[in-house]
């Protein structure tokens, strides 16, 4: 494995270092599904999703 990428998600969790650890520990186990399970209990409320009809249009003006 290169790596894996966390996104700045992580720290809009209702638990970042929690959260922040159990991805480490996934990473070192990801061929352990039962300690995987144990890993992903009480990590709380991820981040929230954002709706894509609320957000507004954002595109540059080219060529004017």
């Amino acid at each position: 494995m290169d790596g894996v990428f966390v996104g700045s998600g992580i720290f809009k969790s209702s638990k970042p270092e929690k959260m922040a650890r159990a991805i480490v520990e996934a990473v070192n186990h990801y061929d352990e599904p039962e300690v995987l399970a144990e890993i992903s209990r009480d990590l709380g409320e991820p981040m929230r999703g954002l709706e894509i009809e609320k957000l507004a249009v954002r595109m540059e003006e080219r060529g004017l």
